[in-house]
């Protein structure tokens, strides 16, 4: 009985973790939204939404670093720092997928992607 309970409750554990969040339920509505509003190609749609899925969920990664906790050092300073590095590591990866998205879309359309991220975050 007990061997039963701790396989019903293992299976039930992985069918919870395989269930997609609701970021990522969020990014995947985005992305599809976005590749309507820059008209991307049916053939490729399919793969620009895994991408721009995957763009997102790296991005949100480096988003979540938050400066450690340290008495010693200036709050206001392990801040800035951390903002600094944050930003150089989200041009680097915004440069990276930049020749992802180039294989998909014209750079005309990765603009209009960027322009409708920037509009989505200012609602």
């Amino acid at each position: 009985m007990k061997r039963f309970v701790l396989v019903f409750f293992m299976a039930l554990s992985i069918a919870a973790a395989a269930q997609p969040t609701q970021r990522q339920k969020m990014v995947h509505m985005a992305a599809v939204r976005i590749a309507e509003q820059i008209e991307v190609p049916d053939s490729s749609k399919e793969a620009f939404i895994s991408l721009y899925q995957t763009y997102k969920k790296e991005s949100a990664v480096i988003m979540a670093v938050r400066p450690a906790e340290d008495d010693t050092a200036a709050p206001s300073e392990a801040k800035i720092l951390c903002d600094f590095n944050k930003s150089e590591k989200l041009l680097a990866l915004r440069r990276e997928y930049y020749f992802k998205f180039r294989e998909l879309l014209t750079p005309a359309q990765i603009q209009k992607m960027y322009d409708a991220e920037r509009q989505s975050a200012k609602k």
